[in-house]
């Protein structure tokens, strides 16, 4: 590597033990706008393009440390197209100065920015002898189209040089390179948090990254990783690129990448994609810093599960005791937390995975004598070890659907990254997502998961897919007496508990035949009501008559799929473990499935209130919490 503005420094090799990275057979090849003749490194992606630093200058400037190399300054360079860049250019006049300026770092939201430069910008002779003009790392916002408010790093100094910045993700810590004092030597790798609104003390990474030589140029990715270049632990040669990753407060053994991103050369400077997929770094194997790109090959899945749907919901029944027909007996089944359901066969719904206990008393009903008492039923219930894709299973061309991934039931797996697969391909992507889809018809979302590397190198990856409906549009059901502002009746049993009744709106995709349209409509007509209601139990009897109706619209028309999506205004109900909306689902799936109704024909999802819902109001002193809808649908 060329002759830089960071000190150099001279010491002892400190051998260290380096973990070899998984060759991914990187595709690597120089930037467009790296030229032959001047030096171009660190890159940071910007609103769509690059900034780096370049000596690519007509000026008469010299170099800090080398009068025969110009200074380097912030550039900027921006696509033209898909495939070709534009020129590079100054990116600030604000941030220029007649020394050293950057590399550079940006928030989140490209709104700050902080910098490496030379502290002393003032000595117009430039005396290139003068070892004590540091280099320091300073910060500036972007106001009304320029870049204002230059602020020095608040442990600048006058004796030691702060810099190659790097911000992490949120803009909670920032990382850099110091030869301040209690340093293993060289330059050593520190963050600072920020704390009470300004930059707490510096803390060392430690003997595990820094080493007696230089460790530099760090990049903050996404999901905890931490890349940085170093001449102290064992590579290639020169500068070598490495990333390594705080666990539990401990920083583990660097990890050496890919072969085909470092060289005997200098290798320094990256920047990547969340995913590694692709990204830049800098590099002098072609005798100048040049910037370099790379991409790896498209992550694929061997295969990817289709998803299965936890389930809280039980129906209960005593085989020990069910040979008393003698005399007439009450079964009282207690599910705790004052939930007590009477009847030979009771079903109950928990609020989500863990250990209960169901405690049965049999009581004659003559003498109220107890026949049986305190005959516990231990239940352990756990989620399915799965990812799993919470999003609409319809919707209709050009309206975003929203697909969540957060809900993962892994054991022993860190997800690093998410990739999405809309029928295109995996590409990367958030936990959250958003899709629009322009053409009617079936498709399969897939969401693959990558988790961190294990020891042997080797990166776990998990696969879901679920497959959603697009239609050309959804004809809403309007239906006499049904509707928000129908009148709620309230529900006075069981006492001790206010009843939640929900509005219930109808959907009939346009694929159905008009003569079975014709007849849903006619069913639904009849039942005159416009809500389902639920207490602490589960759906009331209330609203049997409703979903007897729909459960037989289902039997005669087999070819027909219901979905049934449940919005709760609110996220959960006091204790619950279960989101609402996913309880209220879950109890309807559960009566569904009484009704002798296969998960084929009906479906049922709950939503937080991330996703846009109608409120309904409020009447009658009944508090109405959300609102259901009913898909009816071609299979």
């Amino acid at each position: 590597m060329r002759k830089h503005f960071y000190i150099i420094f001279f010491t002892t090799l400190l051998t260290n033990v380096v973990l070899q990275g998984q060759s991914q057979g990187f595709i690597v090849k120089p930037t467009p706008f790296s030229s032959s003749t001047f030096d171009e490194f660190s890159p940071v992606f910007y609103e769509g393009g690059i900034v780096f630093c370049s000596n690519q200058s007509n000026n008469s400037l010299v170099s800090y440390q080398d009068e025969q190399s110009r200074l380097f300054k912030i550039c900027l360079v921006t696509k033209k197209d898909s495939t070709e860049w534009k020129y590079p250019k100054l990116f600030s006049k604000e941030l220029t100065s007649d020394f050293n300026d950057g590399p550079v770092t940006f928030s989140k939201n490209g709104n700050f920015i902080y910098y490496s430069r030379n502290n002393s910008i003032k000595n117009l002779l430039r005396n290139i002898s003068d070892t004590s003009n540091k280099l320091g790392i300073y910060s500036a916002e972007f106001i009304n189209g320029i870049w204002t408010n230059i602020k020095p790093f608040t442990h600048n100094n006058q004796s030691n040089n702060f810099c190659t910045p790097s911000l992490d993700p949120d803009g909670s810590r920032i990382y850099f390179s110091s030869d301040m004092p209690g340093g293993s030597g060289g330059m050593d790798l520190y963050y600072c948090d920020w704390r009470n609104d300004d930059w707490d003390q510096p803390v060392n990474l430690g003997p595990v990254v820094n080493t007696q030589k230089n460790e530099s140029f760090p990049f903050a990715g996404r999901y905890g990783r931490l890349y940085f270049a170093s001449d102290g632990h064992n590579g290639l040669g020169g500068k070598d690129l490495f990333y390594t990753r705080e666990i539990n407060g401990d920083w583990i053994a660097p990890v050496h990448l890919d072969s085909a991103i470092n060289s005997p050369a200098d290798d320094f400077g990256l920047v990547a994609d969340s995913t590694f997929k692709y990204g830049y770094f800098s590099t002098n194997r072609r005798k100048s810093d040049d910037i370099f790109s790379f991409s790896s090959p498209p992550v694929e899945f061997a295969s990817c599960d289709t998803i299965k749907e936890d389930n809280y919901c039980f129906t209960f029944f005593d085989e020990l005791h069910s040979q008393i027909d003698t005399i007439p007996v009450i079964y009282r089944w207690d599910f705790g937390n004052g939930i007590v359901r009477t009847g030979p066969e009771v079903s109950h719904c928990f609020p989500g995975p863990g250990e209960y206990s169901v405690m049965l008393t049999i009581i004659d009903e003559l003498t109220g004598n107890v026949i049986a008492d305190k005959v516990t039923y231990k239940a352990e219930l756990e989620n399915i070890k799965q990812p799993y894709i919470n999003s609409y299973n319809v919707s209709i061309v050009d309206k975003p659907v929203f697909f969540d991934g957060q809900k993962i039931n892994l054991i022993d797996f860190r997800v690093t990254d998410y990739l999405w697969n809309f029928g295109d391909g995996f590409n990367p992507g958030a936990p959250f997502m958003s899709k629009t889809f322009k053409n009617e018809g079936e498709y399969t979302v897939r969401l693959g998961l990558l988790g961190e590397e294990d020891t042997l190198g080797l990166i776990p990856k998990k696969c879901v897919m679920k497959k959603i409906r697009i239609y050309d549009n959804l004809q809403e059901l309007t239906l006499k007496g049904r509707g928000e502002e129908s009148e709620v009746l309230r529900v006075t049993e069981p006492v001790g508990e206010q009843s939640k009744a929900i509005p219930v709106k109808i959907y009939l995709t346009d694929d159905l035949p008009q003569n079975q349209n014709a007849g849903i409509k006619e069913v639904l007509n009849k039942s005159g009501l416009s809500t389902l209601k639920f207490d602490q139990y589960g759906v009331t009897s209330s609203s049997y008559q409703l979903l007897d109706n729909i459960a037989g619209i289902l039997k005669e028309n087999p070819d027909t799929r219901l979905e049934i999506a449940i919005h709760a205004t609110e996220d959960r109900a006091p204790g619950d473990k279960l989101m609402l909306s996913e309880k209220w689902a879950q109890e309807l799936s559960r009566y569904f499935k009484t009704r002798k109704i296969g998960m084929e024909s009906v479906r049922c999802k709950g939503f937080s209130t991330a996703h846009p819902v109608l409120k309904p109001s409020v009447s009658d002193n009944i508090t109405i919490d959300g609102i259901i809808e009913l898909i009816f649908m071609k299979k």
